[in-house]
């Protein structure tokens, strides 16, 4: 499975299930095998909230972006 994102890139939560963007920056921290084999990307904002979150629900933040 290839990866979309990689370890420390900077992120922006675009389709959360909650239901409304975050458009906070996140940094991804690691790659998690879901249960059913599905790729997920546990990200962390400056704040120390981390979330699990599907590459559909993220995009990458922009190039002048601060964590």
């Amino acid at each position: 499975m290839k990866e979309a994102f990689h370890i420390g890139q900077l992120v922006r939560i675009t389709k959360p299930s909650s239901g409304h963007a975050d458009r906070r920056t996140y940094c991804i921290v690691c790659l998690v095998s879901d249960e059913d084999d599905s790729l997920l990307y546990r990200v962390k904002n400056t704040v120390g909230i981390e979330r699990l979150v599907k590459s559909d629900e993220i995009e990458p933040a922009a190039l002048t972006a601060v964590p």
